[in-house]
């Protein structure tokens, strides 16, 4: 196996905690259209509502549609049904509040920084992810060398050409990179498919059907970022 010369990363859920930052933000984009005057005959306007919303768009999409027109799909269908205007501005505004109140919440894993310092000097490191964060806004902004997202590469993990865009971007063959991610299909199967070395970050209960999944294929499952610093 090639020496490791660099490191990428997912980032929602394995740099910082997406879930909880996506908590708020959609139940603020539910308070606000609630006093916009968006109504449902069937219940409250909530963030689990528009949560159903956005499955619903996701269902009726193409396959490899992004994320980001899935949401302002599910945010169009929520102002329609509500009998309100979902003109396309107004479903990009309320998108980049949406982005705005997500992104003011967002925070790095309480061990991130120091990793991401140890791992700074030894290693050329990037981000590969299908999120739309710039990880400047949550204090990052500094240690990567190339970001990969739907936006600059044209495609979405696990398709292997994400990866390769990475590659490309550090002039490293795939080999020689390791990614690091929360999902075992999207981060550490797909990585593995383009050529990559990949570690599944795994921070739930270890032990399931997953972790025999990624033992069988030989991939290494840690618990936190920390057992990075073996390497």
């Amino acid at each position: 196996m090639p020496g490791i010369a660099a490191i990428s990363f997912d980032a929602d859920d394995t740099l910082w905690d997406f879930n909880a930052s996506y908590a708020v933000a959609i139940a603020a984009v539910a308070d606000r259209l609630t006093e916009e005057g968006v109504r449902r005959a069937d219940g409250p306007v909530s963030g689990e509502w528009l949560d159903e919303l956005w499955t619903e768009a996701g269902q009726a999409a193409p396959p490899g549609t992004h994320l980001r027109e899935l949401r302002k799909a599910s945010f169009g269908a929520a102002l329609e049904r509500g009998g309100r205007s979902s003109r396309p501005d107004r479903v990009d505004e309320l998108f980049d509040w949406y982005n705005e109140v997500r992104w003011a919440e967002l925070r790095p894993y309480p061990e991130v920084v120091s990793v991401l310092d140890e791992l700074a000097g030894r290693f050329v490191l990037a981000v590969t992810s299908n999120g739309n964060t710039d990880p400047a806004r949550v204090g990052l902004g500094g240690y990567f060398a190339c970001v990969t997202n739907p936006e600059r590469s044209g495609y979405q993990k696990p398709d292997a050409r994400m990866f390769l865009h990475t590659a490309a971007g550090l002039d490293l063959e795939p080999a020689r990179i390791l990614h690091v991610g929360d999902h075992l299909q999207h981060d550490a199967v797909a990585a593995r498919a383009a050529g990559l070395q990949a570690y599944w970050l795994n921070r739930r209960t270890s032990g399931g059907p997953a972790s025999a999944q990624a033992a069988q294929a030989g991939i290494r499952e840690i618990a936190t970022l920390t057992a990075l610093l073996e390497l």
